[in-house]
Formats: C-alpha cells, structure tokens, sequence
C-alpha cells in the first residue's frame, strides 16, 4: 500500500459555495484533530499535524504530517478515516458499549493488545493486519465516540453543509484510498443520543461524616477513598433504623455497603463522576464493634449463589 501524509476534511456546500462559516470551520477542526491526537496517543505513534492551505471544491482542509515512521503515520490516517466515516454501522454497538463496563480481564487483554500492537507498528511495512487490529482497539474508544458525535452534531446544524468527505492522501494530494463520504441525511446516525454510562457499583467501606437524622431528601456526607463525598441513602432499612434511633454514630463510625457510582463522558469523551449513591449498607463498625444487617445477610448469600453459579459454568 502507498505511504500517505495528509488527511483531507471536506465540505460540501449548497449552492457549489466556496465559503463556510468561520465557527464551524474551527470547531469542526478542533474535533478532527482531536480525534487524530487521541489515536496517534494510544498507538504510540510520533505524528505532528501542520495546516495545509484549502483547495477549491466545496470547501477541502489538510493536514499534513510530519515526522514520525511513515508506515505508522500512514495507518494513523486511515483508521482516522474509518473511524469517522463508519458510525451507522457501530452505531447500536456503541451504544451497548456505554452501557456496559469491561471487567478487569478484559482491560488487561486490551492493553497487551495495545502494547503488541504498538511494536507491530514500529516496522517500516504498511500492515493491513495492524490496521484492522488498530481499528478493533479504538472502535470503542469513549474520546473518540465523543469527539465524532461533537463533530457530526456541529454539521448537523448548519444547513449549508450537505455532505462531508474524508479523504487519505499522499504528498502529491493523490488519494491513497478512495474518498469516503458522508450525507447530511446521515449525519444524525454519528451522534450519540446520551453520555450517560452504565453506573459502577463497588463494595466499599464508607466512614461516616454526616449521617441524615430526619425525614426528606437530603445527602449522606462521608469519606469514600480519602475524598469526601455526598451521597443518598437508597439503603431504606437502615435509613429507617437510623430515624428510629436503632442505629447510632459516633466519630470513625463507618458502614461496608454496595456504593453506586453514576458516570458520564464530558465534552471531551473523559469519564465523569456525577453522583454516588448507597443502595445496600451490609455492616457497621464502631471501633472494634461490628454489626451485620439484615439486608447485609441477604445481599452476601445472593452474592454467594450467583458467585457459585459462575464457577459451575466456567
């Protein structure tokens, strides 16, 4: 395959215009490149991205890079150009995938799949197996989903922008693949419908600041992994106990409890924490004194079928 070292953003317009406004211009840039940093990051690969002056024909940007393996570079470009241009057909399993959470063994595959990768892409060959295993990385990466959807939902809002086409080239601005193109009546398949994800819950100790000693809807204040923190007490068996004085605090008082965590991708695709919530308290310590609830009884023998029933499977 033939080495590339420039990637191609562009605009058609109505009416065949040459012109576009500045606003969208820049924010549609910021996200492209955006894109092209986050992949050039997680792939180890060395690239510096220099503006090239537009083209006549609707509207054309590009960018050259610089420096950098010119195998690697080349793959940067076109796992960037597939990556925006392939949504509809990712677009349910992206989704799913802010619906779930990767369980430890899967993380730990993926970043020795990263770290192999990497290494296949030092060598000098353009490698369409590394390509595919680049794109099977990064196909999922929540920056990444984040910055397409930012990008499609900025065309999406300008009427002058009918179609948008991502284009690989080498440095005589010959195509090294074909241009891929994408409709304005597309565009909406790109964006994500939510940044919500799927709430983490952890079993962790709480070390209570602030416990709520009366009725209405007010937040638990307490110490969660050396931070404070606010959170609601869904727990409504303890939180009876509590206002009927059958359970009492003291200083260091702490609860172990099933801690839910709920998360969303901010502007940028990173993850955010947006609010914390308790929603099984399964023992209290006082000191060297501890006390296991009721409902803390029932959670462990659940987790203890459901634990049993993975093994028998596995």
């Amino acid at each position: 395959m033939e080495v590339a070292s420039k990637f191609e953003l562009h605009y058609y317009l109505s009416n065949n215009s040459h012109q576009i406004n500045a606003l969208l211009r820049n924010n549609c840039e910021a996200e492209i490149l955006a894109i092209l940093s986050e992949i050039s990051s997680v792939l180890d690969i060395e690239a510096e991205l220099i503006a090239t002056a537009a083209r006549i024909g609707g509207f054309r940007e590009f960018w050259d890079v610089i420096k950098g393996n010119a195998a690697a570079i080349t793959i940067l470009l076109l796992v960037a150009q597939l990556l925006v241009t392939i949504a509809p057909m990712l677009h349910e399993s992206e989704k799913e995938e802010l619906e779930k959470e990767l369980i430890e063994l899967q993380i730990k595959e993926s970043e020795l799949n990263i770290k192999n990768l990497r290494k296949e892409l030092k060598g000098e060959e353009i490698s369409e197996k590394a390509m595919e295993k680049a794109l099977d990385q990064l196909r999922n990466n929540f920056k990444i989903m984040k910055r397409r959807s930012n990008l499609y939902a900025t065309l999406n809002a300008s009427q002058d922008v009918i179609q948008i086409g991502f284009a690989v080239l080498n440095s005589s601005f010959s195509e090294v693949i074909e241009e891929k193109k994408v409709p304005r009546r597309e565009f909406s398949k790109y964006i994500l419908s939510s940044n919500k994800l799927k709430s983490e819950e952890v079993e962790t100790e709480i070390e209570i600041v602030s416990p709520v000693l009366k009725e209405g809807n007010y937040k638990w204040k307490g110490i969660f992994n050396d931070q404070k923190i606010s959170f609601d007490m869904l727990d409504l068996a303890f939180r009876d106990m509590v206002l009927l004085d059958s359970v009492s605090f003291q200083h260091g008082s702490r609860i172990l409890c099933v801690l839910r965590i709920q998360r969303e991708l901010d502007e940028i695709g990173d993850t955010k924490i947006t609010g914390y919530s308790v929603t099984t308290v399964i023992e209290k310590f006082d000191g060297s004194t501890t006390v296991e609830t009721t409902q803390g009884k029932k959670y462990r023998h659940a987790k203890k079928l459901i634990d049993g029933q993975g093994k028998l499977f596995s």
